[in-house]
This record gives C-alpha cells, sequence and structure tokens, in this order.
C-alpha cells in the first residue's frame, strides 16, 4: 500500500509526486487516460498555451529554453508532461480511473478501474476544468445543426460546410473564432461578459503585469463574489493582442447573449453594447492600474500603447445591431459551439469538505478530513493556483504538510476551521 495516492497526471499531479518523491514519500500517481490527458483531449489543434513559456514552471525544473517569451503549442506542453515524468521517475498508471474515495480506518479507501485500492493520504489534482457546460439552450437547440462544446472542437475542416456560430467570447471562444476565422470560415460570435486585455502593454506580456500588480497574488476572500473563482478568463491569445473591435472590423458578425433556443431559433439578450464597453472598461482598468504602478515607483518603461489601431475602441457603438432573435437555418448556420465554460464534479469524493456549489474548501489545499488535500484548482491558495505558474509552491506546501501529518506533527483541523 503506498503511503500517498495522486488522482491524475496534469501538471499539478506530476508537481505533487516531484515534490513528495523530494520527501522520500512513497506514492503513486493514477490517470484515467495518459499523461497530460485533459490538455491533449480537450484543447483543438491549434491551441497554444496562454501563459508564456517563462512561466511554465516545474519542481526542480525552470524552463530553460531559448524562447521564454514563446509560448508552446498544446502537443510541445504535452510532451513537456512526458519528459517530466520521465525525469523525475514518476511512478505512474495510465488507464486508471477512480470512481469513489471514501475514509477507511486511518487512510483512504478509492474504488478504481482496476479495483480498490488504499493509502493513507490522497491528493486530488483533476483540475477545476473537468468538461464541457452547456446552457440549458443547448438542449433545445434543432439537431440540424450540430452543436458540440469547445473541449469537442479541434479544427475548422472538421465542421460542416456553413457558417458557424461561437457562443462565449471568454479566452477559449475568441481564439475558436480566431482560428474559424483564419481558415476562412463564416462566423458569428455571441459575446459574453469576460473583459479584455492586451497582450503586451508598455514592453511586457500581460502575466509580468499580472505579478506586478498583486493580480496574481489575489486570494478567494479579495473576490467580490465566489462565483469569480469559476468566470470566464479575460480576453486573450497566445502571442497577439485579441478583441471584440478586431472581430466586428473583420466582419465577424457579434451578437448578444443567448438567452434560450426553441429549434433553429435563438433568442437573444440585447447587450451587446454593453458588453462590448464592459470590456473595453477592464482594459482600461487594467493599463490604468500599470501606469499607477509605473508612477508610484518612478519606473521608466516604453510608452502607454494601449490603444492599437485595431484594437482601439469602435467609433460608434450605437451602429452595432442587436437582433433579439435569430434563424440558425435561414442564416446558414450549420455549427454551433458552446464555449460557456467548464464544470466540475468531486461527487466521487465522500468527504464533508465541500461548499454549497460543490467546490473543496480547503487551506492551500489542505482540507478539514485528515489525509485529503487538491491542488491544481482555481484560487485555491492565489489567482496563480490554477495555471503551471503557481504549482510548484502549492505542491511543495501541500507535500509538506502530508509529512507533517505522517510524522504526527501536523495541526487538526476540522472543517468549519478551514479558510473559505
Amino acid at each position: 500500500m503506498p503511503d500517498v495516492i495522486i488522482v491524475g497526471a496534469g501538471h499539478a499531479g506530476l508537481a505533487a509526486s516531484a515534490c513528495l518523491s523530494l520527501l522520500g514519500i512513497d506514492h503513486v500517481v493514477l490517470e484515467r487516460g495518459d499523461v497530460g490527458e485533459n490538455w491533449r483531449r480537450q484543447r483543438w489543434d491549434s491551441f497554444f498555451m496562454n501563459t508564456p513559456n517563462w512561466t511554465l514552471n516545474l519542481p526542480e525544473r525552470d524552463y530553460d529554453g531559448p524562447d521564454p517569451d514563446g509560448f508552446m503549442s498544446r502537443d510541445d506542453f504535452v510532451a513537456l508532461l512526458r519528459d517530466y515524468a520521465e525525469q523525475r521517475s514518476v511512478p505512474l498508471h495510465t488507464g486508471v480511473e477512480v470512481t469513489r474515495a471514501t475514509r477507511s480506518g486511518n487512510g483512504w479507501r478509492l474504488e478504481t478501474s482496476v479495483g480498490p485500492m488504499a493509502a493513507r493520504a490522497v491528493i486530488v489534482a483533476t483540475s477545476t476544468y473537468q468538461g464541457p457546460n452547456f446552457p440549458p439552450a443547448a438542449d433545445s437547440l434543432t439537431p440540424e445543426v450540430l452543436s458540440l462544446g469547445a473541449t469537442d472542437y479541434r479544427s475548422p475542416d472538421r465542421l460542416p460546410e456553413g457558417k458557424v456560430l461561437v457562443v462565449g467570447s471568454a479566452q477559449s471562444g475568441m481564439q475558436i473564432v480566431e482560428d474559424l476565422y483564419n481558415a476562412g470560415r463564416d462566423v458569428l460570435l455571441s459575446v459574453g461578459q469576460a473583459g479584455r486585455v492586451p497582450r503586451r502593454y508598455r514592453g511586457r506580456d500581460l502575466n509580468y503585469w499580472y505579478d506586478k500588480i498583486g493580480l496574481m497574488d489575489r486570494k478567494p476572500d479579495d473576490l467580490a463574489d465566489p462565483r469569480f473563482k469559476f468566470g470566464g478568463q479575460p480576453q486573450i491569445a497566445a502571442w497577439h493582442t485579441i478583441s471584440l473591435q478586431k472581430f466586428h472590423r473583420d466582419g465577424i458578425r457579434l451578437l448578444g447573449r443567448v438567452a434560450d433556443a426553441d429549434g433553429p431559433e435563438l433568442r437573444l439578450h440585447r447587450d451587446l453594447r454593453e458588453n462590448i464597453a464592459a470590456a473595453d472598461r477592464h482594459s482600461e482598468k487594467f493599463c490604468n492600474d500599470i501606469d499607477a504602478y509605473i508612477e508610484r515607483n518612478g519606473l521608466l518603461f516604453s510608452p502607454d500603447d494601449r490603444h492599437e489601431p485595431d484594437h482601439a475602441p469602435i467609433e460608434n457603438l450605437q451602429s452595432v445591431s442587436e437582433p433579439e432573435a435569430i434563424n440558425l437555418i435561414a442564416d446558414g448556420v450549420t455549427s454551433v459551439i458552446w464555449a460557456t465554460g467548464f464544470r466540475f464534479d468531486f461527487s466521487w469524493i465522500e468527504a464533508d469538505v465541500f461548499d454549497e456549489v460543490g467546490y473543496p474548501v480547503t487551506r492551500r489545499g489542505e482540507t478539514g478530513e485528515p489525509g485529503l488535500y487538491f491542488l491544481g484548482l482555481n484560487f485555491l491558495h492565489t489567482r496563480r493556483s490554477g495555471i503551471v505558474y503557481g504549482i510548484s509552491a502549492d505542491a511543495r506546501y501541500v507535500a509538506a504538510r502530508i509529512s507533517d501529518y505522517f510524522s504526527g506533527s501536523a495541526i487538526n483541523r476540522s472543517t468549519s476551521a478551514v479558510s473559505r
């Protein structure tokens, strides 16, 4: 019996394994697919990481390649994870699905596709984004139109001929629209309420500024609404700025949010102008906060370059049409891609460590249930916890807490004592 079972072999699970190994703690990693399964299975063919290479640091392996400001493709990042697992001699068991976890005596019992397993502790590293989240309208759409989630989209040539409607304008939706447009497809976009930020501002990548102005260090208690932990990420893409303004100028048809569907008809909210304006305000605030940081610290950076011509505010928002409904068949739409967020499901874990929406309640990954830990979740500790950039520090912390737990020096914590 291993001391620890790690569930999931993405970047979080591999980081946990590396940190446990450094402490000499016996463990295994269970993965229902292969290393980096979600990165490989839930990203489209042309996907690139949204964070630059210099942020892709894993325990004992900081990025040291020739292009720190570049962006890895999906396949290159999966290859990095596989290489890391091999170099760190991760005790990996692929093709093993965990279906249930329960407390058993002084440890945990896991039901798996290869039979029951037991351990003194469990680290759940299955991410926040486990599957697509479809709105009710998706169930009411006519079967004459292909309907799929963003995680099932692979490339423009795998869709039927005709127009494509993308629903949702956060990171995934915006990048899928660009992928389709660059392939010559006729695209419509139902615009949501995500903000936007420039890819680079005053000579530095947005992640550099996220660090400097404190956004990466924000904690769950700093959020105005706890649901922001799961909200769509700002409109960004690898390498360059992406915006509704450029889409509008390129001839991509922008629509308000989808309210509901009835066969081929989609009814829409008339909130397109407000959503475009709100995205602009988000970008302006981000740039203003950076300007204030530079001025406050007496620093020298390249000049304000926020208003690139392609991404400047639309001159006359009143000229933007806002229909209350569209008929997909009449408009020639043959495919709808729902880029409407993701869902998580931890119902297979039988423990009283979840909040009212089923999200784990932890103190930097440590729950109030002895021997149960989480890694790689959005806002597990700070904003950076949900991305590769933040995994090393969180994984080291969890590994150290497990070591303390095994040695008997860990502080007893009830669920009520763990910060929500």
